[in-house]
């Protein structure tokens, strides 16, 4: 299941923009996987389904959080093994 989450490199960006600790908004996480919102949603609930993210509402907006800071971890250990290169970033 994991593998097929880390799969596509939207997901992968959001999940790189997470490892700071922080939480973000799906607009802002959107934004950093170079995608449009309905897209980053389709994303992130996937992400979440797979336990790879917490969401945690806050009034009318939803906030993303890595769901256990073993994940960073294991993305930390998987770049180094991976060509980053290859990873598209968006302009």
């Amino acid at each position: 299941m994991v593998a097929s989450l880390l799969a596509d490199s939207s997901r992968v960006r959001i999940l790189y923009k997470l490892l700071d600790g922080n939480a973000y908004s799906a607009s802002e996480l959107a934004l950093a996987a170079g995608t449009a919102a309905s897209t980053a949603s389709t994303h992130l609930s996937k992400l979440v389904a797979g336990g790879l993210l917490h969401v945690e509402p806050r009034g009318r907006h939803r906030f993303y959080r890595l769901a256990q800071p073993e994940i960073a971890d294991f993305l930390d250990w998987a770049s180094a093994i991976v060509d980053e290169s290859r990873i598209p970033v968006p302009s």
